[in-house]
């Protein structure tokens, strides 16, 4: 009988110092959540794209109960994507400050190459595919869902599973230098068209240098489809 009362004086006195412990000091668990909730906010979303981590606080740390809601912050230079950290303050009359560690992850549907791909390599649509891949540290250098590679050719050769990244990739060459092209000019309301002679290689969209064949005069305009090159007079 008196080893089961000192049981439950003993569980008791626990229970006590556990309760006095939460009144007394701020939970680990309400900070982290804090800085979740601000960084949530400050990148603008709520979905699964972005995976959020911190890192945990050492349980020795006893910080004074904030009496007022904690003030979540970025720290000068912090990145809001990869690693990074948040500062957490409590402005009430015991004020306190500290740094937290997380982590951003964000995912999005992009661009993959499904296969093993060779430089120079034209892409169609045996090549890519859509998939859910982490994004942070590829600082939007990416094709997302509304937009797309294919027609584009690889500049260096990509692994299977290889996010399709903007410097691997460039237009194919519409016009070779020498090729013959033709260009468009309006003067005065009037369509005016000659050939000429391209002088620098270019993709479709490209800024291009060419030659009138018949008066030598070199021209430059903007390359368009059928190797047509629009010119301003």
């Amino acid at each position: 009988m008196l080893s089961l009362l000192l049981i439950y004086i003993s569980t008791n006195a626990a229970l006590a110092e556990n309760e006095s412990r939460l009144n007394l000091y701020h939970q680990h668990d309400d900070i982290s959540g804090t800085v979740k909730d601000f960084i949530a906010d400050a990148i603008g979303t709520s979905d699964d794209s972005v995976v959020i981590t911190t890192k945990p606080l050492d349980k020795r740390l006893q910080l004074h109960k904030c009496e007022i809601p904690l003030q979540a912050f970025w720290p000068p230079g912090a990145n809001q994507s990869g690693h990074t950290s948040v500062g957490i303050r409590c402005n009430d009359d015991k004020p306190w400050k500290i740094y937290i560690s997380a982590q951003i992850k964000q995912y999005q549907q992009v661009w993959v190459a499904i296969t093993a791909l060779s430089r120079g390599t034209v892409l169609d649509r045996s090549h890519v595919a859509l998939e859910r891949k982490q994004i942070s540290s590829h600082q939007r250098e990416y094709f997302s869902i509304d937009q797309n590679p294919i027609g584009l050719i690889t500049k260096r050769p990509l692994r299977r599973g290889d996010i399709v990244q903007a410097l691997a990739v460039d237009k194919p060459i519409a016009v070779k230098r020498g090729d013959r092209v033709i260009v468009i000019a309006r003067v005065n309301g009037l369509e005016i068209r000659t050939a000429a002679t391209a002088l620098n290689s270019a993709a479709e969209g490209d800024r291009i240098r060419v030659q009138n064949v018949s008066s030598k005069k070199e021209l430059e305009g903007t390359l368009h489809k059928n190797s047509v090159v629009h010119v301003s007079i």
